[in-house]
């Protein structure tokens, strides 16, 4: 038996480890891509497409994959902080990500070369709508109001604020990755440097995902036990 359990802790403490590296790996990576993205932007005097791109762009890809990991016990920007603080952590980066994502779409809006016939659009109107309705999700999930606590329990508000948060994510992660196939990143970007734009989304949005999905699952579980 004491065998068996130091096996089993030398398994966790290396999964830990792994993890750990993972999450480094993937705050650099998003490091790299905000970089890049405000650089673009510059060069490009932030003008119209160019800050789309800046404000979208780092709204999703920067502060809101940094806000679902703020939960993450191997982050190491937040591992010190106490779950309240980590909670409010989590809120601001959302906040203020997706008012940037929610403002770099209405500015693409008001100009006259949208193009909502593309998937890169199609997304990124989807994306918009449900980044505005995860920030709204996220304060009351946050504040947890008399009215919304009448209807479901905390636990249910933090479900679905998980599994939505999660899907707004994806959806907006899509639509950059599809922004990279258009006339614009085609234009300005060289064709050789977008593969390696797209791998680095599809890493940082793998990697992201992990604590929120092994969070969601947690839940999802208990919520089965609770309706059982």
């Amino acid at each position: 038996m004491p065998q068996t359990r130091s096996s089993s802790s030398t398994s966790s403490s290396w999964m830990l480890q792994i993890e750990s590296l993972l999450n480094s790996i993937n705050h650099m990576l998003i490091f790299l891509v905000g970089a890049f993205f405000f650089t673009l932007a510059r060069s490009l005097e932030f003008k119209d497409t160019a800050m789309h791109m800046f404000m979208t762009g780092t709204g999703f890809h920067v502060l809101i994959a940094q806000a679902l990991m703020s939960h993450y016990k191997v982050n190491p920007i937040t591992r010190w902080l106490s779950h309240k603080n980590k909670s409010r952590f989590h809120g601001l980066l959302q906040l203020v990500g997706g008012s940037m994502v929610l403002l770099g779409a209405l500015g693409k809006f008001s100009q006259k070369d949208v193009h909502l016939d593309t998937w890169h659009g199609r997304f990124g109107v989807v994306a918009a709508f449900g980044c505005a309705a995860s920030v709204v999700g996220g304060l009351v999930n946050f504040f947890q109001p008399k009215i919304a606590l009448k209807r479901f329990p905390p636990s249910e508000l933090r479900f679905r604020h998980n599994l939505f948060g999660l899907l707004s994510f994806t959806i907006g992660m899509a639509a950059i990755y599809l922004g990279y196939y258009s006339k614009f990143f085609t234009r300005v970007v060289d064709h050789e440097f977008i593969p390696a734009l797209m791998l680095t989304t599809v890493l940082v949005y793998v990697l992201t995902i992990i604590g929120p999905v092994g969070s969601l699952l947690t839940k999802l579980k208990y919520r089965r036990q609770r309706s059982a």
